[in-house]
């Protein structure tokens, strides 16, 4: 398959291959999610990866958690020497305030913190049909 440019299957098993090999594999992530007072907070705990790799995108409603792994072959797609990561992603609840998302770090733990979106709690509105 070609997207872009990209052999992506060629990436996908390549990914696959590299955290086949590099130190025997690689450690499962822990992702949860919670429900707290005023939103939700994702907790992700990445082992072997530091948190300046981590890297957070909002698509839609889909929030992608992913981290790039470095190769040490230069010539690898032509000047490219890294391998995006999948780690996880989540659909984003209905009543999050999407612009309001933040992630900080604490005890090695990711936390992604979504806020309640407040117009979506409780509102209430009549809507009357107008005739023609």
């Amino acid at each position: 398959m070609r997207l872009g440019g990209l052999n992506i299957t060629r990436e996908l098993l390549l990914t696959a291959d590299v955290m086949n090999m590099v130190n025997g594999g690689m450690s499962q992530p822990h992702i949860h999610m919670s429900r707290e007072e005023k939103g939700y907070i994702l907790h992700a705990r990445v082992p072997g990866v530091e948190p300046v790799r981590m890297q957070i995108e909002i698509k839609n409603n889909q929030l992608f958690l992913f981290h790039h792994i470095y190769t040490r072959n230069e010539n690898l797609y032509e000047g490219i020497n890294f391998i995006p990561y999948h780690i996880g992603y989540i659909t984003i609840p209905f009543d999050v305030n999407i612009t309001g998302i933040k992630a900080h770090y604490e005890d090695g733990e990711l936390k992604v913190i979504m806020p309640f979106n407040e117009l979506s709690n409780g509102y209430h509105k009549r809507i009357y049909i107008e005739n023609n």
